[in-house]
């Protein structure tokens, strides 16, 4: 595939059970399948590895090269609109339920249920509220690759082109 022939560019935040921190870009090209580039790579049948640093360059250059052909290419980030809205007003309304389920233990003086649901609320807010706040959909431009999803090297922010 010639860098000429891609059109489409997807940057999005995927943490997987094994990788919390993952990062995936995806690049359609005229006549030929969906490619997908992921941040982390498997050591073993247990371990993933995060390559971080590596990938945010190779992904810079990438957008730097792509740009660089002259096509008209349309650069997303995040996931599509058609999944992320209605799984935020879904989001949305699990959290308010076990936000109310635990107010609902509170009254019924049942404390270590309202803690135990709690907790999960806390850790439900901290994870979904991540990956929603990382993935909103949009457009970037191929040379300011935005932050939300793309890795920071260890030690500082990952580089921007």
């Amino acid at each position: 595939m010639s860098y000429g022939a891609v059109r489409r560019v997807r940057l999005s935040y995927r943490p997987v059970n094994m990788q919390s921190q993952r990062f995936v870009t995806e690049i359609w090209a005229e006549n030929g399948p969906k490619l997908q580039i992921v941040s982390s790579s498997w050591k073993s049948m247990f371990v993933q590895e995060r390559l971080d640093a590596p990938y945010a360059v190779f992904v810079g250059e990438l957008h730097r090269r792509i740009a660089g052909a002259a096509t008209r290419v349309t650069w997303e980030q995040g996931v599509g609109p058609l999944k992320y809205w209605p799984g935020l007003i879904i989001f949305l309304a699990a959290a308010l339920a076990m936000a109310a389920l635990s107010v609902r233990a509170l009254q019924a003086q049942a404390y270590a249920a309202a803690a135990l649901v709690a907790f999960f609320l806390a850790s439900f807010l901290w994870q979904g509220g991540n990956f929603f706040r990382r993935n909103r959909p949009g457009h970037y431009r191929p040379q300011a690759l935005p932050a939300e999803v793309m890795p920071k090297e260890r030690g500082g922010e990952a580089p921007s082109s």
